[in-house]
C-alpha cells in the first residue's frame, strides 16, 4: 500500500514555476508558519554559523526534556523524521516494519528507504479508525511497528486501553514499538513520553517539522529508556540537528502563545471550511482529531485531481481517488480549495 504522494518540488519542476506559486495541501504543516520566537532565533544564530553545531545537542535536549517531562538521558535527537526513524529501526535490525495506511506525507522518505514496510489499513468506512485486533494480528508478523497517535486522517485517536494493549503485546513479543506523536499537539491529547521512558522495547518519536512548521530546519526526537537509547547510540550514527534548526526548535517549544494561536486559527478556519463544504452536493466529509478534513465523493467525478492541478493545487487522495485529505491552511488557500471543489462538482456560482 505504498502511496504516490505528490511532491511540491517535482510539481514545480514539471511546470517550470516557483514553489511559491503552488498550494500544497498534502502537508500537515501548521498554517501559522514558524513562530515569531523561532524566526527571531534563526536571525540571532546566523551570527554563529561559522561554528560547528553542538554534536550532543545539549541545549536542544534540555528543552525537549523539560517540555515532555522526562530526564535528559531519555532523549535522543536527529534531523528529518524519516531518516531518524530509519536509523533507529536499522539499529534494532528491523527488516519488516508495520505502519497504518494511509500514512502522512512526512513518511515519504521512510517509504522510499531501505526498510520493508508492511501496512495495516485504517477503516475507511469508519472514519479511518484503527482496528486494534487487526493491528495486533499484523504486528505479530513484524520486527517493528510505527503507530501514529493520532493518525493524520482519523476522526479519533486510539483509546488509552487500546494503546496499553498494543504496548503489552509488543513488549511481550520483543517487537520494537515506535509511537509517532508528531501530530499530537493538534489533537491536544496527552503525551505517552513519561510512560514510555521506562519501557525498553518502546519509543516515542516526534518531529517539529509539522506542528511548528519547521520542515526546512528539521528536528526530530525520540524518547525512551536509557537502555533503549543507549543501544541505538552504539549501533547507529545519527547526525545532530544544525545550529539554526536546533535554535528554532528550542524557541518553538518555549513559545507559550503559539499553541493557543494555532487552536484559535484552526477553529476559525475550520468553521469557514465546513460551511463551504456543506454547500457542495455529492460529497461527505468529517473532521479529523487534529482539525483537518477528509472528503469523500459519493459518485466519483471526472478527473478531480487534474482539475486541482490545473489551478496549481496539490492534493492528497489518501491512496483512493474517491477520498481527499484537506488540511487547514491560510484563508486564501482554503477558499481556493473549496472553490475548486465546487467547480469539480458543478456548483453554480
Amino acid at each position: 500500500m505504498k502511496r504516490d504522494i505528490p511532491d511540491i518540488h517535482d510539481f514545480a519542476a514539471r511546470r517550470n514555476i516557483s514553489v511559491t506559486r503552488i498550494m500544497d495541501f498534502t502537508t500537515t504543516a501548521n498554517p501559522l508558519g514558524p513562530s515569531a520566537k523561532a524566526r527571531n532565533a534563526v536571525r540571532k544564530n546566523v551570527k554563529v554559523m561559522d561554528r560547528h553545531p553542538d554534536a550532543e545537542a545539549r541545549f536542544l535536549i534540555r528543552a525537549i526534556a523539560r517540555s515532555e517531562g522526562v530526564p535528559e538521558k531519555n532523549v535522543l535527537v536527529g534531523e528529518t523524521f524519516a531518516a531518524f526513524a530509519t536509523s533507529i529501526l536499522q539499529a534494532h535490525n528491523a527488516s519488516r516494519v508495520l505502519c497504518a495506511a494511509p500514512y502522512p506525507a512526512y513518511y515519504r522518505g521512510l517509504q522510499d528507504g531501505p526498510l520493508e514496510l508492511h501496512f495495516c489499513p485504517l477503516d475507511r468506512t469508519d472514519r479511518f479508525r484503527l482496528d486494534i485486533a487487526a493491528w495486533l494480528d499484523e504486528m505479530r508478523r513484524c520486527d517493528a511497528a510505527i503507530l501514529a497517535c493520532p493518525s493524520f486522517v482519523s476522526a479519533d485517536h486510539p483509546p488509552q486501553d487500546a494503546i496499553d494493549t498494543i504496548v503489552r503485546e509488543a513488549t511481550g513479543r520483543d517487537t520494537l514499538l515506535i509511537i509517532d506523536e508528531t501530530l499530537r499537539r493538534y489533537s491536544q491529547i496527552p503525551s505517552l513520553s513519561a510512560a514510555i521512558a521506562g519501557r525498553d522495547g518502546c519509543l516515542v518519536l516526534s518531529s517539529s517539522s509539522e506542528y511548528y512548521a519547521l520542515a526546512g530546519l528539521p528536528v526530530s526526537y525520540a524518547i525512551g529508556s536509557d537502555a533503549a537509547l543507549g543501544g541505538i547510540r552504539q549501533r547507529s550514527f545519527i547526525s545532530p540537528p544544525g545550529t539554526l534548526a536546533a535554535a528554532a526548535a528550542v524557541e518553538s517549544l518555549r513559545d507559550r502563545t503559539y499553541p493557543r494561536r494555532t487552536r484559535s486559527f484552526i477553529e476559525s478556519e475550520g468553521s469557514f471550511i465546513e460551511e463551504g463544504l456543506r454547500r457542495i452536493p455529492g460529497i461527505t466529509f468529517f473532521t479529523t482529531s487534529g482539525g483537518s478534513f477528509v472528503i469523500t465523493f459519493v459518485d466519483h467525478p471526472v478527473k478531480p485531481l487534474e482539475t486541482f492541478s490545473r489551478y496549481r493545487i496539490i492534493v492528497d487522495d489518501t491512496g483512493d481517488a474517491r477520498t481527499l485529505f484537506f488540511p487547514v491552511k491560510d484563508h486564501k488557500w482554503n477558499a481556493r480549495y473549496v472553490k475548486t471543489l465546487k467547480n469539480i462538482m458543478g456548483v453554480q456560482r
